[in-house]
């Protein structure tokens, strides 16, 4: 079973911004998540930041095997510099 969303913002610090807000949906939502069945394997993340330039996306997987882009590109652990998706995107 997959489910998709797609979402459009105004920019990525407005994502960001709401991504990382303890007063907003996003941030509770997944720290219960991760709490309750992160590591189970029971479900699966994936998500992609895109930007409009060329190499800028990231692609995310959780208990999940490659979709998307990350089943045609390589991919990397997300650890260090890559923890975030400023960190990601190589953004300053």
């Amino acid at each position: 079973r997959t489910t998709l969303m797609v979402q459009y913002w105004e920019s990525f610090d407005a994502l960001e911004r709401y991504a990382q807000s303890r007063n907003k949906a996003h941030l509770p939502a997944w720290s219960d998540f991760n709490k309750r069945i992160g590591k189970t394997g029971d479900v699966g993340i994936w998500h992609e930041t895109y930007e409009i330039a060329p190499g800028s996306y990231e692609c995310i997987y959780h208990n999940m095997p490659p979709f998307g882009l990350g089943k045609v590109g390589s991919l990397e652990a997300a650890i260090n510099a890559r923890a975030s998706a400023r960190g990601r995107l190589k953004r300053a």
